[in-house]
């Protein structure tokens, strides 16, 4: 008997392999379940109709609410769906471990990263869709992940909104400690800044080019939200080597837009979602025109991790400074 997800009202396929995921554009929208290893299930809903405009979307949820799901969870539903483009999106993997906690950074384990399993699952429905480009949402700790990873798509535009930007600069570090001790237990903060600091700063993802296809980033700022201004966006910009007021960093690669001014961390008002990820999108298409490009650069391989760090000039004293008020003790 076929399994349905009730709150979502979309079937369940489980899946025994990532080879067994084979999306088509004739498939109806369904939730897929699959085990990636060291006890995590990766949960991922997928529509994979026909792209029209060249373009797919891909999630990430934030915080669970007192409305949301105690199991799998996925946001943006209802603006993917709107959308009308081939989307997928993603529940935490990590929370299958410690289902009580209800943050999430898709942190994975140091032996398995959610984000080379969420990679592969995104190609095979950009492929099946017609899809050339990636548009990545999410808000505070989805907006980490949107920005983490868009780094392994050249073509692609992160559209976080009031994201974190550091997993150790986070103000609530009970979730953060329930996490570290299911999912990385015995790694001490040293451990992990020297060999997976890519997977919990957003910075070390740009600032060593090594670590990043060029994609483009549309930062969505609650000016209002003064916690995430000044322990998230502040130090991102100053580790790009900009100033705390600026619109754009990294060459133009990154802009900043704050119109929005609510008290606190107040998610941007969903009415305001499409609106920017449309202009997102209609900046990535004007700055990589994929009509150019040549079909051996049309063929992106699957992102490899570089080994160790080998950041640009751009970090210097912002990161140390940013590192310096990181909690440490677990």
């Amino acid at each position: 008997m076929e399994e349905r997800d009730e709150f979502y009202g979309v079937p369940v396929v489980p899946l025994d392999s990532i080879d067994d995921f084979n999306p088509t554009t004739a498939d109806d929208e369904r939730i897929y379940t699959l085990a990636i290893g060291d006890g995590m299930t990766l949960s991922f809903l997928v529509n994979c109709q026909k792209s029209l405009r060249s373009e797919m979307r891909a999630g990430f949820h934030a915080a669970k609410g007192p409305s949301t799901p105690d199991g799998r969870y996925f946001a943006p539903v209802a603006i993917s769906r709107n959308s009308r483009s081939p989307f997928v999106l993603f529940a935490d993997p990590t929370l299958t471990l410690a289902p009580a906690n209800r943050l999430s950074w898709y942190l994975g384990t140091p032996a398995v990263d959610p984000d080379d399993w969420m990679e592969a699952i995104i190609r095979k429905v950009m492929a099946a869709s017609g899809a050339r480009y990636l548009v990545l949402e999410g808000s505070s700790a989805g907006g980490f992940v949107a920005m983490r990873m868009g780094a392994r798509f050249r073509n692609s535009v992160a559209v976080p909104r009031i994201p974190q930007t550091d997993v150790f600069r986070y103000s609530i570090r009970t979730p953060i400690l329930e996490t570290l001790r299911a999912a990385w237990p015995g790694m001490s903060y040293e451990e992990i800044m020297a060999d997976f600091s890519h997977r919990f700063r957003i910075a070390d993802r740009y600032t060593d080019p090594r670590w990043n296809r060029g994609n483009l980033i549309s930062y969505v700022h609650n000016a209002g939200d003064t916690w995430h201004t000044v322990e998230h966006l502040e130090p991102f910009l100053a580790e790009l080597g900009e100033s705390s007021g600026a619109f754009v960093a990294l060459d133009g690669r990154v802009t900043i837009s704050r119109p929005y001014v609510g008290d606190g961390h107040i998610g941007i008002p969903s009415m305001c979602w499409p609106g920017d990820a449309e202009i997102a999108l209609a900046r990535l298409k004007s700055l990589r025109p994929v009509e150019t490009e040549s079909p051996e650069e049309e063929v992106e391989e699957m992102f490899t991790p570089p080994s160790g760090m080998n950041r640009s000039d751009l970090a210097g004293k912002a990161r140390q400074d940013s590192v310096s008020k990181h909690f440490t003790s677990f």
